[in-house]
């Protein structure tokens, strides 16, 4: 039945030519091939997933047209599990930028007719574990648009050049498909440059990359989110349609946020939980543990 219900999986992407998903479905199937002992099995699967010799694989977008990808698609990660938006935690002014952003994804054949393009760039700076990530992902929930996420090991080269072809193939994919396409810690590719400690590469690196961003026009969104801000160049920030504080949380927000989010997954505040929460400073604190305490529950009950 499991088997059955990834294959369930594999074929609906393939049915909603979500090649993303597709690709990551079937190299979960070889990894549990490889799991289960079956080497030969998992060696054909994986390497049926390789690009042929016609130079990459070949996209087909809901709209009929046709691009090139080649290995791009390797460096996407298809994400599940999306919150909805109103249960993610914003400041009052994130939250009515946001808003604004999905107004315009809704209105976006009438903003075409005049002319006027919708924002669909966005970068999101903070402190880890203040909600980021969660609500780039939210974001594709209320948009109803699949989200990738970027794995930078697969778009990172190590020869001269290789990463900004990259670069390039991965920003065609966002003009062509649309999704929330999420470039998470935009800090390895942004880095301020001038730096004498780096090779010239990095900056060159960046150069493509605010390239990349001032021309391309993403079919969905594509959300940066940068855990160092101050690290960035200057110069890539005016690259972004919106830019959106997510600051660490105070404790009364935190506090609230975190019995709320316990009591959603059923979770009692036990002094051992209020004490956790109480020394936690970010919402991903939090919401760890309250996963320990659930952990603990249900080994204590087996």
């Amino acid at each position: 039945m499991q088997k059955a219900s990834i294959l369930a999986k594999l074929f609906s992407a393939i049915g909603s030519n979500d090649l993303p998903a597709a690709h990551s479905i079937a190299l979960e199937m070889a990894r549990a091939e490889a799991n289960n002992g079956h080497h030969a099995v998992a060696k054909l699967l994986q390497g049926s997933l390789q690009p042929n010799g016609n130079g990459g694989r070949i996209w087909h977008t809901q709209s009929g047209e046709t691009m090139q990808v080649g290995g791009i698609i390797n460096a996407l990660i298809a994400v599940t599990n999306l919150e909805p938006i109103e249960r993610v935690v914003l400041t009052t002014h994130a939250r009515r930028e946001l808003d604004d952003v999905v107004r315009e994804w809704k209105a976006r054949k009438a903003l075409e007719r005049k002319g006027i393009r919708r924002r669909n760039k966005l970068l999101f700076y903070g402190p880890p574990g203040c909600g980021k990530s969660l609500t780039a992902r939210a974001l594709g929930r209320e948009l109803a648009l699949p989200v990738y996420t970027l794995r930078f090991d697969a778009i990172v080269g190590a020869f001269l050049g290789q990463t900004a072809q990259r670069l390039r193939q991965l920003f065609e994919f966002a003009s062509f498909t649309a999704c929330v396409l999420l470039i998470d810690e935009i800090d390895a590719l942004g880095k301020r440059r001038g730096n004498p400690m780096d090779v010239g590469e990095l900056d060159r690196i960046v150069i493509s990359l605010m390239q990349e961003l001032e021309h391309s026009e993403p079919k969905g969104l594509l959300v940066a989110a940068s855990n160092l801000a101050g690290s960035l160049d200057e110069a890539l920030w005016r690259r972004f349609d919106l830019v959106v504080e997510f600051p660490k949380p105070g404790r009364t927000q935190l506090t609230s946020f975190a019995l709320s989010h316990a009591r959603d997954r059923g979770v009692a505040p036990s002094p051992t939980l209020r004490r956790a929460i109480a020394a936690s400073s970010t919402f991903a604190d939090a919401v760890r543990a309250i996963e320990n305490e659930q952990r603990t529950v249900v080994i204590s009950a087996s």
